[in-house]
């Protein structure tokens, strides 16, 4: 034999070996698992692994059993040092909120370690359920997470087909108040809005978020507004706004306080409150 040959039969056999443990741990369920932002915490429940969470980020409220597991910083501010301590096997990473620096270091980190590492991104609202999905593979729990994600894949569908020919209704969404925030088209929320059949008044900002000028809020004059922030926030948002008599949503009565939790996170709960947020939106037909 050839030491070319010789050389090329060791070589297949190598990439032959690497690929099978590749796959063979790609296919091992992940036991100990780490989010990075608080949406995913809640996808991993409902994904049916929310017991083989062992870090969280802060505000992983939901359920409540988030609440008891430990602390790997914020999502904009991840401590790396206690994510060793806790020895995960998989980390779920949220691009557009994590920061780069800290991804990077993880990035090198988990060849070391051992661990997985998935970047993850909601750009659709379809994104929801195919996560969930994603989740459920990687942590042995696909049949909880198949089902899950079908009953929101179903609603998504059957609100689509509802609104499909509604009359458009202009809608604002308030994220902060000074500077006035507001969202632009991609980002999720506004897409549910549109799967409403409303029509975000600054689906024209090219960004996810940006600020905007109270007078122009008032010549386009929304037919909905939508408050975001905290309950004590959205009183004083809704007097400011009240203030200006000629808006339609003021003489319609159509300026509604949002729950936070529920529409500015990416998950399933923000797919099963839609039928709310389409019913509010409705009022203004």
């Amino acid at each position: 034999m050839s030491y070319q040959k010789h050389f090329t039969l060791i070589f297949t056999s190598l990439i032959f070996q690497l690929l099978f443990i590749h796959f063979a741990h790609a296919e091992t369920p992940a036991q100990r698992i780490i989010t990075l932002a608080p949406h995913l915490t809640e996808m991993v429940y409902s994904a049916g692994a929310g017991e083989k969470l062992v870090g969280v980020v802060n505000y992983s409220d939901y359920p409540a059993e988030a609440k008891s597991k430990p602390i790997v910083g914020s999502y904009n501010a991840i401590n790396i040092e206690r994510i060793v301590e806790l020895k995960p096997d998989l980390v779920l990473s949220w691009r557009s909120g994590n920061r780069l620096q800290d991804y990077q270091r993880l990035e090198q980190l988990q060849q070391k370690l051992g661990f997985r590492l998935i970047e993850s991104e909601i750009n659709t609202l379809d994104d929801i359920p195919a996560l969930i999905r994603q989740i459920g593979i990687l942590a042995g729990s696909a049949t909880k997470a198949n089902a899950e994600a079908h009953e929101l894949q179903t609603q998504l569908t059957q609100l689509r087909q509802q609104f499909a020919t509604a009359k458009p209704v202009t809608v604002f969404y308030q994220i902060w108040n000074n500077p006035l925030i507001t969202m632009g088209k991609n980002q999720f929320i506004s897409q549910g809005i549109e799967l409403c059949g409303g029509r975000n008044i600054f689906e024209d900002l090219g960004s996810l978020t940006g600020q905007v000028a109270v007078e122009t809020v008032l010549i386009r004059d929304p037919e909905v507004i939508l408050l975001g922030g905290t309950r004590a926030m959205q009183q004083d948002w809704l007097q400011t706004w009240q203030a200006f008599g000629t808006l339609q949503a003021v003489q319609n009565n159509t300026i509604f306080l949002l729950n936070n939790d529920l529409y500015q996170r990416s998950s399933a709960r923000f797919i099963r409150a839609l039928p709310a947020l389409c019913a509010q939106i409705g009022q203004a037909r």
